[in-house]
C-alpha cells in the first residue's frame, strides 16, 4: 500500500451496527497495546447521528458533532462549530468525475474517490492526487490515515462515512448514464 507507513499512520478498524451502518463504532489500534481504544463511536435515531470522539486529556467521550441524514442529497454535517451542507463538503470539479472534494477545517482542499483496483475502497488525496491522506478498504473495514490526515481526522472520518452510506444506498460515485467507464447496461 503506497504512500502509507506503519509507524506513524492511524489504522482505524470500523464496526458497524448489523442493521443500521449509521451506527458504528471506530476503534484505534496503536503498538505496545493489546486492547484497541475505542476513539469514535456514532448513535443514531431515525434522521440524525451523533458521533462523540474519545479525548486522550480528559478521558472522556465528548460530542464531536452530528450529522442530519435528511435525503440521499440532502445531508447537514455540523462539526464542531462549523454547520455546513453536504454540497459543500462533497462536490464534484467535473461532470463524469467520480471523485468528491472537500475543504477540511485547515482549509485545504481534499477528494475522496474510489480505488480503481477495488471500487468499493475509497481513497483520500490532496487535490492534485499526488499525496495519500486515507485509504478505507472495505474487506477489513479499515481506515488507515497518514500524519498529513491527523489534523483533519473529524472530516476524514465523517465525509468517508457519509460517502460509504451514500454508496450503500447507490447514490454517489456514480458516472453519468453513457460516460466512459459506466457500468449502466
Amino acid at each position: 500500500m503506497s504512500g502509507f507507513d506503519p509507524n506513524t499512520d492511524l489504522v482505524l478498524r470500523w464496526e458497524f451496527d448489523p442493521d443500521e451502518m449509521r451506527k458504528l463504532n471506530i476503534y484505534m489500534t496503536h503498538p505496545g497495546s493489546q486492547e484497541p481504544l475505542k476513539l469514535y463511536y456514532f448513535s443514531t435515531f431515525e434522521r440524525q447521528s451523533t458521533y462523540y470522539r474519545w479525548n486522550l486529556i480528559t478521558g472522556r467521550y465528548e460530542n464531536a458533532g452530528n450529522i442530519e441524514w435528511n435525503t440521499l442529497r440532502n445531508i447537514r454535517l455540523n462539526m464542531g462549530l462549523r454547520s455546513l451542507s453536504i454540497d459543500s463538503m462533497a462536490w464534484k470539479n467535473k461532470n463524469n468525475s467520480r471523485s468528491r472534494r472537500f475543504k477540511a477545517l485547515n482549509n485545504v482542499e481534499y477528494k475522496w474517490r474510489p480505488v480503481d483496483a477495488d471500487p468499493t475502497n475509497l481513497e483520500c488525496v490532496t487535490v492534485s492526487g499526488k499525496k495519500f491522506v486515507a485509504l478505507y478498504t472495505s474487506a477489513d473495514q479499515t481506515l488507515r490515515v497518514n500524519p498529513r490526515g491527523h489534523p483533519i481526522l473529524d472530516d476524514i472520518v465523517v465525509l468517508c462515512l457519509v460517502h460509504l452510506w451514500r454508496r450503500a444506498n447507490n447514490f454517489d460515485f456514480q458516472l453519468p448514464e453513457g460516460a466512459e467507464g459506466s457500468s449502466a447496461a
